[in-house]
């Protein structure tokens, strides 16, 4: 409808002016069972966080910001549009920013943002990309205090992001999202055993076998 493709577009000047980015072309499809935007997103960068540079040994980092709000009745967790129409749409520019400035720092080789999959979707397709396993501990992962694990482990957050580093190094990387107010915190270890076991209450579970049924088809 003419008042569903309006609002598309006003989302979309919205989030243009509050992230200083432009909008040069796109596609809506107003004719499936449900209205979508297909979107591809150029841009240019010194260093990259990739999905497939985690490695043996290091930890798992997930950054959230916890200060935000349920989108009901849908699993988003929104810590950014109350932002977007005040002074606030240039502290969300300056968290985004603190991702390439880990990069830039070597700080980190490997991320991903928390997505539709949730947080444990999106630690095994950053496992299978990087061939390699990892234990998470669910009572470490950053979380609302009125957010019950289960809801909480398929949120889709507005900003919310996996880090793996060096041990030596995950102390600076999450002093760099503290300082700005985002909850930071090790969650778990990289190993090389291929599986996403997770940890809660003292019991350990395996999660998913990569080794015995890929995700994505990119375990050899």
């Amino acid at each position: 409808t003419s008042e569903a493709t309006a609002s598309i577009l006003t989302g979309l000047h919205e989030g243009a002016r509050t992230y200083g980015v432009p909008v040069v072309g796109g596609h809506t499809n107003m004719r499936s069972t449900h209205n979508s935007l297909s979107v591809a997103i150029l841009g240019r960068a010194r260093h990259l966080l990739t999905s497939f540079d985690a490695r043996p040994g290091e930890v798992l980092i997930a950054a959230i910001d916890l200060r935000g709000r349920w989108h009901d009745p849908h699993p988003f967790w929104d810590a950014s549009s109350a932002l977007c129409h005040t002074e606030g749409a240039a502290r969300l520019r300056e968290d985004l920013d603190l991702l390439p400035g880990i990069a830039e720092d070597g700080l980190s080789r490997a991320a991903k943002d928390i997505s539709m999959a949730g947080l444990l979707g999106t630690a095994l397709m950053l496992a299978e990309c990087s061939g390699i396993g990892m234990t998470i501990t669910l009572d470490d992962i950053p979380r609302p205090d009125d957010a019950p694990m289960e809801r909480w482990l398929s949120a889709f957050p507005s900003y919310g992001y996996l880090l793996t580093a060096r041990p030596e190094d995950a102390r600076a990387i999450i002093a760099r999202f503290q300082a700005r107010g985002i909850t930071a915190a090790i969650i778990g270890q990289c190993d090389m055993t291929r599986r996403l076991d997770i940890i809660w209450d003292g019991e350990k579970e395996t999660f998913w076998d990569l080794a015995r049924t890929p995700l994505m088809g990119f375990v050899s």
